[in-house]
């Protein structure tokens, strides 16, 4: 299936910058699955219906709705992905990320993207006139 919205080459390095990972953890075959890239658009152009006709100078929060929304998808699957804990000879280490906290914050930031392309309506509900 053909990518709608993130649709130039390297999109899936955009993915794992906001995720903070490298292509050994987050390889592009993962993101290129239908689960992830494919339900991530939808996802988005469900919210946006008219996301083709955005004008060039917006399409920038489309695209970065989408690539949260993508990370969204992706943090069930990262503490599975990503060493818990690591050592060598002369160093040992251990990672506490709390994913569910991160998909939160990707959420809040993929709906910062949406709203600067969604039009909510005005509501009066008193007339004061």
């Amino acid at each position: 299936m053909t990518n709608r919205i993130l649709t130039e080459e390297g999109w899936q390095e955009r993915i794992r910058e906001v995720i903070g990972v490298d292509a050994a953890y987050l390889p592009d075959q993962t993101l290129e699955k239908p689960d992830i890239i494919s339900i991530a658009e939808a996802n988005i152009i469900g919210l946006i219906p008219d996301y083709e006709t955005i004008p060039e100078d917006k399409k920038v929060y489309l695209e970065s709705a989408t690539v949260y929304e993508c990370a969204i998808q992706v943090c069930g699957s990262m503490p599975a992905r990503i060493p818990l804990k690591e050592s060598g000879p002369h160093v040992s280490f251990e990672l506490d990320i709390d994913w569910e906290k991160r998909k939160a914050d990707f959420a809040e930031k993929r709906d910062i993207h949406i709203s600067k392309l969604v039009k909510t309506p005005v509501a009066t509900y008193f007339d004061i006139s």
